[in-house]
């Protein structure tokens, strides 16, 4: 590999190619987002995104994603999209460091995430928005309705109220803005689900029916746009619910009498590892006997820290990528 002659970030990841270890698999990953990307079948492209990946300054990569049309679908963990929220009404996440008195950080009401830091009252100020949207929708519609509805009320809610400047990099707003789903299936694991919990006891305790979260509706809603898919390609952030969540939509398709639904493509970023049996460290490679993925597809997982390697995967397939103004948007009905 000769730096002297490498000129952009694709040029990087094709000289690892021919380089060992993580930097090979991080290269493959690149490959495999691009092969997707310009499959001329238009794959449908799932993202699980898990981990504090906002908080770490991740929102930008995934805004980036929907803007351009490399991804269809994100899984979420609720968190990330908390904090996407936090962010979007102009409220911030603050560089700090793991090596500090947690005591003195929780009587000052400042959270910690790692070497990250977080305003505990900006968060309950968030919270009540999410509860008072929930107490408004409610009111006027009632009833269940999947995750995936409500942060597509988020992203109507930020469209209102907040500014521009806030909200142009914020995940749900641009999700929102150009038709892209966004399920959390773990809704309740997360400030969103107890923002919605203060909801829900206000409610029954004055004798309201409450705004109810229906994630088997979530279930329905994701298995029709897995049916209506030629194909599909995965991405997986981190592990986890949402990652488990996309692997299932293969799972579901075969219980209703659809052979073969294995995703076509797919590549993880990861720090687990698969010999202690938990799904975030999983192979693509066991999902094949689960027939989440094909025994013929492309697949690849890169052992990094996804705020390193996210943003090379993608930036080297936006230079490399010539038809992705040619993909469209899916047309997607629920």
């Amino acid at each position: 590999m000769d730096l002297e002659k490498v000129q952009s970030v694709s040029e990087l990841l094709r000289a690892f190619n021919w380089t060992s270890f993580q930097s090979r698999t991080l290269a493959k990953c690149a490959d495999i987002l691009v092969a997707m990307l310009e499959d001329p079948e238009r794959p449908t492209i799932f993202i699980g995104f898990a981990g504090a990946m906002v908080p770490a300054g991740m929102k930008g990569i995934l805004s980036t994603m929907v803007k351009r049309e490399m991804v269809d679908v994100i899984v979420s963990t609720g968190a990330n999209m908390y904090h996407d929220l936090v962010e979007a009404f102009g409220e911030h996440h603050y560089l700090g460091s793991p090596d500090v008195d947690d005591q003195l950080l929780q009587e000052e009401d400042i959270d910690r995430i790692y070497d990250t830091y977080a305003d505990e009252s900006k968060f309950r100020m968030v919270d009540n928005m999410v509860m008072r949207r929930a107490d408004e929708f409610a009111v006027q519609n009632g009833g269940a309705i999947s995750s995936r509805f409500f942060l597509h009320l988020l992203g109507e809610f930020i469209d209102v109220k907040s500014s521009h400047k806030d909200k142009e990099n914020s995940v749900i707003w641009n999700a929102w803005r150009n038709g892209v789903p966004i399920f959390v299936p773990a809704l309740n694991d997360s400030s969103l689900g107890l923002a919605l919990t203060q909801h829900y006891v206000k409610f029954v305790e004055a004798g309201k029916k409450p705004l109810v979260i229906d994630e088997i509706k979530d279930n329905y809603e994701i298995l029709q746009i897995k049916k209506a898919a030629p194909k599909t390609g995965v991405i997986y952030v981190g592990g986890g619910v949402p990652k488990n969540y996309i692997q299932q939509t293969a799972y579901l398709q075969d219980m209703f009498g659809i052979p073969d639904a294995g995703h076509d493509y797919g590549f993880q970023i990861t720090t687990d590892s698969p010999q202690w049996g938990g799904l975030s460290g999983c192979t693509f490679k066991e999902g094949i006997s689960w027939g989440k993925e094909k025994s013929g597809g492309q697949y690849a997982t890169c052992h990094c820290d996804a705020t390193i390697a996210l943003p090379l995967i993608v930036k080297a397939a936006l230079e490399r990528c010539t038809t992705l103004n040619k993909r469209g948007r899916l047309q997607l009905t629920f």
